[in-house]
């Protein structure tokens, strides 16, 4: 309860940074409604372009060999620049999820986003043993910078739901998305 009440008083405020760990900067900050952070990872990609990155983010909706407790994807729609996806992770500590989200890209002048979002798919149940995500949103934005270099910035909130505790479950999110960042920011 004390930690809702803290995340709470500093809702929708500045980010607040934790630290920088391999480049990476790892910051947090409330969210009106929720005992789980808003989590903000900003690092500076060098010789890429900002679509190279993004098309990297959006993916291609299949599984990526390696990608983070993933168990099983399966694309629903698919246009050029929004998906819509169900996927089943492994998160470690918990039962597994599952989760239908929705991505979306925009590209303009210099800048590309994927903006990602869970929507509640009553048409999709869950496998047995396995509990539904309460809330996701995120995103990933990539900002030519002078010097051939891009900003690139990850942001994500979510509510794994079941009877998990913030303090129990934060940890696992803020390693799970910064894998996510650093296997982004790997050249291949």
């Amino acid at each position: 309860m004390a930690t809702l009440v803290v995340l709470t008083l500093l809702a929708q405020g500045d980010f607040t940074v934790k630290g920088v760990e391999d480049g990476v900067e790892i910051a947090w900050r409330g969210v009106p409604g929720s005992g789980y952070c808003e989590l903000r990872f900003v690092a500076t990609a060098q010789g890429e372009a900002p679509d190279a990155l993004c098309a990297r983010a959006f993916g291609t909706g299949k599984p990526i060999p390696g990608e983070p407790f993933l168990v099983s994807r399966t694309v629903l729609e698919e246009r050029p620049d929004e998906r819509l996806s169900w996927d089943v992770i492994a998160p470690p500590m918990v039962s597994r999820r599952d989760y239908v989200v929705r991505s979306v890209r925009t590209r303009s002048g210099g800048t590309c986003r994927v903006d990602f979002s869970s929507i509640d798919d009553v048409s999709r149940r869950p496998p047995e043993g396995v509990v539904r995500l309460k809330h996701l949103r995120g995103s990933f934005a990539f900002e030519a910078l002078p010097g051939g270099r891009v900003r690139v910035e990850h942001r994500v909130h979510l509510d794994p739901g079941g009877w998990l505790t913030p303090a129990l479950v934060e940890p696992s999110r803020e390693r799970m998305s910064l894998a996510w960042m650093k296997r982004l920011l790997a050249r291949e």
